[in-house]
C-alpha cells in the first residue's frame, strides 16, 4: 500500500495511559466478527477514534467509497462486505 497523503487532524491531549485505554476500549467495540466493507470498516475505526483522541472527525473523501457502496448495497458482493464465517470454539491441537 502506498501512503498517498498525510492529514493532520488534531492533536491529542491525554497521557500514554488514557490513550491505552481508548484504544482498549474501541478495539472491544471493533472485533474483526462485525467487519463490514460498508458499514464497519477500517476507516469507520480510525474516524472513530479521531473523534475520541482529538474530538475532531477525519475528512468525509475518506470514506465516501463505502458510503456510496452502503447506499447501493445490491451492487456490491455480499462475499466482499460480511467477513468469512470462522469456528469461535477451536479445540486445541
Amino acid at each position: 500500500m502506498i501512503d498517498r497523503q498525510t492529514i493532520l487532524i488534531g492533536y491529542v491531549d491525554m497521557t500514554e495511559t488514557e490513550i491505552s485505554q481508548v484504544l482498549q476500549a474501541i478495539s472491544q467495540e471493533f472485533m474483526g466478527t462485525s467487519y463490514n466493507l460498508l458499514t464497519r470498516n477500517c476507516n469507520h475505526f480510525t474516524e472513530e477514534l479521531c473523534r475520541r483522541l482529538c474530538n475532531k472527525s477525519s475528512p468525509g473523501w475518506i470514506n465516501r467509497a463505502a458510503k456510496l457502496g452502503a447506499m447501493f448495497p445490491c451492487v456490491i458482493p455480499d462475499e466482499w462486505v460480511e467477513p468469512p464465517e470462522f469456528e469461535t470454539d477451536r479445540k486445541p491441537k
